[in-house]
């Protein structure tokens, strides 16, 4: 795996980062992360002081997580201005938060168009990150919700982040959607456990088959792959040992 693309989502180590930002981003970086993805908080800095903080451990914000009213309003401008001063290239929400209908996500994909049009004005790239939800189907069409973001967003305008762990957890396969779609997935999550069970664990004590799925990936070192863990039972040891399990991960050239 390419090691300059290796992130870490910074949601899985944040009790320690409203204790200790500078601390946690020493330790995030001596695991062998380059990149990171915050959510939602710089552990009480301001974008232009974090992003010195990551700078001088070696870490660059290739993303940031969220919620969607911060897109929403006189907040966009803020956030916005937040993800230029902190350098990233993307800027996104970490959920869905409308009807888990087809005409929910329907109403939500004009917004998201909305959102990445302004982004993109700003030399910003807008995504959104997914859970199991997306993959579920609506209840009167059985359309797979996800499927209509893909049809009603516009592909220049915005991308995704699929999270490895949440659609498996919602039985549904990445294949697929990897191989006809693999340019929406610039960002992916990468999360072990037993999904199915909703148990996760860190890198290589789970049942995800890291492997076979990123092998349907055509431009391999051209994804950005952002470790999480949503538990915190040992945050230190899902930096250390998820890192060093990735790193060492050999992907099969692309099938078919």
């Amino acid at each position: 795996m390419p090691p300059g693309h290796i992130g870490f989502q910074l949601y899985s180590v944040r009790d320690m980062l409203a204790a200790d930002p500078e601390g946690t981003l020493a330790m995030v970086a001596d695991a062998g992360y380059a990149e990171i993805e915050p959510a939602y908080t710089y552990g009480g800095r301001t974008a232009a002081q974090f992003r010195r903080i990551a700078e001088r451990n070696g870490l660059r914000v290739i993303g940031s997580h969220h919620a969607p009213d911060d897109f929403r309003g006189a907040k966009a401008q803020q956030t916005f201005d937040n993800a230029l001063t902190l350098g990233q290239q993307y800027v996104g929400v970490s959920y869905m938060d409308g009807p888990q209908t087809a005409e929910g996500y329907r109403a939500m994909a004009r917004e998201m168009n909305q959102w990445g049009r302004a982004a993109g004005a700003r030399g910003l790239r807008w995504y959104a990150h997914l859970h199991d939800n997306e993959f579920h189907q609506d209840p009167k069409t059985g359309q797979t919700l996800f499927d209509v973001w893909l049809e009603e967003t516009d592909p220049d305008l915005v991308w995704f982040e699929m999270d490895l762990y949440w659609i498996l957890r919602a039985g549904a396969d990445p294949a697929p959607y990897l191989r006809s779609y693999e340019e929406r997935f610039p960002m992916l999550h990468i999360k072990d456990g037993v999904p199915r069970e909703g148990v996760e664990t860190d890198l290589g004590e789970g049942s995800v088959d890291f492997a076979g799925i990123l092998a349907h990936l055509r431009r391999l070192p051209r994804h950005h792959y952002v470790i999480e863990r949503d538990q915190q039972p040992d945050p230190v040891r899902t930096a250390h040992v998820s890192y060093d399990y990735f790193r060492a991960l050999r992907v099969p050239l692309p099938r078919g």
